[in-house]
C-alpha cells in the first residue's frame, strides 16, 4: 500500500507548537544520524549552553504550493489553506526561538509523505499523505464533517511530530531512547495542553495507528525500524490522553481499549514527560513566563 513507506520510515508532532505546551507549566526521512552527531556536544546549534537563554537568529517561513494532483476533498481541509498556515507560522514565530530559518513546505509529492530534512532545514507535508488519511478514515464514516475532523487531527499530529524532529536537530536537544517515540509524545502533549479540542484530536490521531495496524496485521512486523509498531504508538498515545484527564476518559478503560495494567501508570507517565520537556525547552521560548494560549485548528 502506498502509505507503507510513510508509516515505517517517517520521521507523526512535534511540533513547534508543543513549545506552547511547555510554556504553560508519519515521514520518510530520519534525523537520527544528524541528531546523534549533534548530541555529542553539550552546546546547541545556536551557541547557548543548556542553562542559558538561547539567541533567536531565525524564523519559521512558509513555502506554500496549492494542491494540484490530489483529491477534491483536500480543498475543503481548512488547516491546509494558505491563510490558516500563515496565521499558525506567525503565532509560532512570536513564541519560539530558532538558530536558523526553518522552512515549512506544503506541496504535492510523488507519494504520501511527511518529513524533516536536516540539510535543507525544512519540514515537508505532502498533500498525497492527506489523501491517504481520507482513504483510511472513509472506511470508518460516511459523515463528511466527521471525515474532515479525523483527517485534520491526524494531519496536525503528523505536522507537530515533524516539527519536533526539527527542533531536536536545530537546538541539539538531548533525547534518551528513540527520537521517534519522543516526538510522538511531544505531538500528543501539544494537542492535549495547548490545542482547542485537543483531547479529542489526540484520540482521533491515535485511531490512525490502530487502523493501519489492523490493515497490516497479516504482514511481517518490522521490529528493526526506528519507529515503534503502530499498535504501540496507539497505546502510547491513548495512555497520555488518559493520564492527562483520567476522569474524563474512564470509557477507555471500561471498554477495554486501554488495559487496566497500563492505565494505572498513565498519570505518572504523563507528568514525567511534561516536566522533562518543560525543562529541556525552557531556553528556547520567547515568552516562557507569559500565559499560554491555545491553538484553534478546527
Amino acid at each position: 500500500m502506498m502509505f507503507e513507506s510513510f508509516r515505517y520510515q517517517s520521521v507523526t508532532v512535534v511540533a513547534i507548537v508543543f513549545l506552547l505546551v511547555i510554556s504553560g507549566c508519519r515521514s520518510t526521512q530520519s534525523t537520527s544520524s544528524s541528531s546523534n552527531s549533534a548530541n555529542e556536544s553539550n552546546t546547541p546549534a545556536g551557541g547557548s549552553s543548556r542553562g542559558e537563554m538561547a539567541s533567536d537568529k531565525g524564523d519559521l517561513k512558509l513555502r506554500y504550493r496549492p494542491p494540484r494532483n490530489t483529491k477534491s476533498l483536500i480543498a475543503n481541509l481548512s488547516v491546509t489553506s494558505k491563510e490558516a498556515l500563515e496565521k499558525l507560522i506567525t503565532e509560532l514565530n512570536q513564541r519560539v526561538k530558532l538558530p536558523f530559518d526553518l522552512y515549512v513546505s506544503f506541496e504535492d509529492c510523488e507519494e504520501p509523505d511527511a518529513y524533516y530534512d536536516p540539510e535543507l532545514h525544512q519540514v515537508t507535508m505532502c498533500y498525497q499523505l492527506l489523501d491517504d488519511y481520507y482513504d483510511l478514515f472513509a472506511k470508518q464514516t460516511k459523515d463528511t464533517e466527521k471525515l474532515h475532523a479525523l483527517v485534520k487531527a491526524t494531519a496536525a499530529s503528523t505536522f507537530f511530530h515533524e516539527l519536533g524532529h526539527a527542533l531536536v536537530d536545530l537546538w541539539n536537544i538531548p533525547v534518551t531512547g528513540r527520537e521517534e517515540d519522543a516526538v510522538d509524545q511531544l505531538a500528543t502533549l501539544v494537542l492535549l495542553e495547548r490545542t482547542e479540542n485537543g483531547e479529542q484530536m489526540a484520540l482521533e490521531g491515535a485511531m490512525s495507528f490502530k487502523l493501519y495496524a489492523d490493515l497490516s496485521k497479516n504482514e511481517p512486523k518490522v521490529y528493526w525500524d526506528e519507529h515503534s509498531l503502530d499498535e504501540q504508538r496507539f497505546y502510547d498515545t491513548i495512555c497520555l490522553v488518559y493520564g492527562h484527564n483520567d476522569k474524563g476518559h474512564q470509557n477507555l478503560v471500561r471498554s477495554g481499549t486501554l488495559p487496566v495494567e497500563r492505565a494505572m501508570n498513565c498519570a505518572g507517565e504523563y507528568e514525567k514527560l511534561r516536566e522533562a520537556w518543560r525543562q529541556l525547552l525552557a531556553p528556547y521560548l520567547k515568552d516562557n513566563d507569559a500565559p499560554p494560549s491555545k491553538l484553534k485548528l478546527r
